[in-house]
C-alpha cells in the first residue's frame, strides 16, 4: 500500500507539468493492457481508508461485469480517477462519496457522486480553470493547487472520452467521466512451479552505503 501510494503521489507531481505538455501538444499517450479490475480495487482500498479518516463512507459500485484486461493509458486512467475521488472525500466532510463503474459497448463510466459541499452554476466553467478550486465557508483550508479539474478534463478529452459534472450547493456533486476502452484477450501468464522462501547457504550480511542520512 506504502509503495502504491508513493506511485499515487508522484503521478499527481507529474500532473503539475502535464498541463504545460498538453497545451504544446506533447503529450505522450500509450496503448498498455490494464487489468480494469485491479486498478477499480487498487482504487477502493486507498480512497475507503481516507474516508474513513474523515468518517464518512466510501463504497464502490460496479453494476456490471468490467472486461479483466482492457486497452489503455493506465498512467493516464489512474490519475482522472485519482483527481475525481480525492476531490469528492476532500470537499465532503459528512455523509457518503459513491464510486459507480458501468461498461458497455467498449465504453467505460465512471461516476463519483458525493454529499459535499457542491458547486453553484455560475462557477462550473470556472472551477474547470487552471488554478480554480470552489471555495466555500463550509469546508475551510482545504489544501491543493486547483489543478486536479483541469487536468482531468484535458486528459479525458485526450482520451476521446468526455467529462460531466451536475451538482447542487449544499446537497452534492456528481462527477462522470466517459472513456473508451477495448476489451483484450487475458495475456498467458506463468507461475513458478514452487514458491521460493529461501536457500541453502550461508548466511550472507547485506552492506548498503548511501550519502544521504
Amino acid at each position: 500500500t506504502i509503495h502504491r501510494s508513493g506511485e499515487h503521489l508522484a503521478d499527481l507531481i507529474e500532473g503539475l507539468l502535464d498541463i504545460t505538455k498538453i497545451e504544446a501538444g506533447r503529450l505522450d499517450i500509450y496503448r498498455n493492457k490494464v487489468n480494469l479490475p485491479d486498478v477499480l480495487q487498487q482504487m477502493q482500498f486507498m480512497f475507503q481508508q481516507q474516508a474513513a479518516e474523515k468518517g464518512i463512507i466510501f463504497t464502490c459500485h460496479v453494476h456490471n461485469r468490467v472486461p479483466e484486461y482492457v486497452m489503455m493509458d493506465e498512467k493516464r486512467l489512474r490519475q482522472i480517477l485519482i483527481n475525481l475521488l480525492s476531490n469528492a472525500i476532500k470537499y465532503t466532510e459528512k455523509g457518503s462519496v459513491d464510486f459507480h463503474v458501468r461498461y458497455r459497448n467498449q465504453v467505460a463510466e465512471f461516476a463519483i457522486a458525493d454529499t459535499g459541499v457542491g458547486i453553484n452554476a455560475s462557477d462550473m466553467e470556472r472551477i474547470l480553470s487552471p488554478f480554480e478550486r470552489v471555495r466555500s465557508p463550509d469546508v475551510p483550508n482545504v489544501p491543493g493547487t486547483g489543478l486536479g479539474l483541469t487536468i482531468v478534463k484535458l486528459l479525458t478529452e485526450i482520451l476521446g472520452g468526455e467529462l460531466k459534472i451536475s451538482s447542487a450547493p449544499g446537497i452534492g456533486s456528481i462527477f462522470t467521466a466517459t472513456l473508451m476502452m477495448a476489451p483484450i484477450a487475458s495475456p498467458a501468464e506463468s507461475f513458478p512451479s514452487r514458491i521460493i522462501t529461501g536457500y541453502k547457504a550461508p548466511n550472507k550480511v547485506l552492506l548498503v552505503v548511501d550519502d544521504e542520512p
